[in-house]
Parts: C-alpha cells; sequence; structure tokens
C-alpha cells in the first residue's frame, strides 16, 4: 500500500463518502460507523 502524505486524499474513500451521502446517511452516521469498524480491528489486534 502507498502511504500518503498529510493532507492527500484518498479518492476511493472520496467517492465512497459521497456515495454515502447520496444514499441519505449524514456525516455522523458515517462517523459512528467507521469508529466502530475502528474499535473492531484494534480489538481484533489485541
Amino acid at each position: 500500500m502507498e502511504k500518503m502524505e498529510l493532507g492527500e486524499l484518498d479518492l476511493e474513500w472520496v467517492e465512497l463518502i459521497k456515495e454515502a451521502l447520496e444514499m441519505g446517511l449524514d456525516k455522523e452516521e458515517i462517523r459512528r460507523f467507521l469508529n466502530s469498524k475502528n474499535e473492531e480491528v484494534l480489538m481484533a489486534g489485541s
């Protein structure tokens, strides 16, 4: 995986977020989902 510089945007993530917004999800719902998945990954690595 290519290392990204601080401030760079991953265009695939940008498209996914745009699609989620177009589907009617709000920013807070997206944030909660991403945070929950991050917690799952962290717990699996423990």
